[in-house]
């Protein structure tokens, strides 16, 4: 498969119709799973990878088939690496002057604010929640300097797929190892 330069994501409301729109986007184009998975309340979240041009034919095929099963959607080009490392908790406990969280009502919305806020300015994504454990919100978390956190916190609000599904944002100056600890170990 050709280098992967796009992110896609699909969010539904129906895990049978999930399931099946999985099947749907890897039989339409040349892309891999990055996670196909339930997700909390009953919804079915798929992510996958590939070129952009793949990405968006499978997931214009899957969004056409699963009609009003979707809840979100999107489509990433060129993501930055730091998504996909925490989308699997890689990233070490570094101290930081300031942590940042952005919650959305789902998790699309979360991915494409990991990818605008780390783009924005100098800070990292550490984490990124999706919809399990979470009534099917998601949240991202920013770490670095304050300026750089809220920086990144505002690019991310701006995109309107994330500010049309914006719960709440907070900026945590000097936070705690333990606080680290508490969200990261999970």
């Amino acid at each position: 498969m050709e280098e992967f330069r796009a992110l896609g994501m699909l969010e539904l409301k129906s895990i049978a119709r999930g399931f099946e729109a999985a099947d749907q986007l890897v039989k339409t184009a040349a892309v891999e799973y990055v996670t196909a998975t339930t997700a909390c309340p009953g919804k079915f979240i798929i992510i996958i990878r590939g070129s952009i041009s793949a990405v968006r034919a499978a997931l214009d095929r899957a969004e056409s088939f699963s009609g009003d099963y979707v809840v979100d959607t999107f489509l990433l080009g060129n993501p930055d690496d730091q998504v996909f490392d925490a989308l699997v908790n890689r990233y070490p406990y570094q101290e930081t002057n300031a942590m940042g969280i952005v919650e959305t009502w789902t998790a699309a919305a979360a991915l494409v604010a990991a990818d605008q806020g780390v783009k924005a300015a100098q800070s990292n994504v550490v984490k990124i929640g999706l919809a399990q454990h979470l009534g099917g919100k998601g949240y991202v978390i920013f770490v670095g300097e304050v300026a750089a956190v809220q920086a990144s916190i505002e690019a991310a609000i701006r995109d309107n797929r994330v500010g049309s599904k914006l719960v709440d944002t907070t900026v945590i100056p000097a936070p705690s190892k333990q606080l680290w600890d508490l969200f990261y170990n999970k």
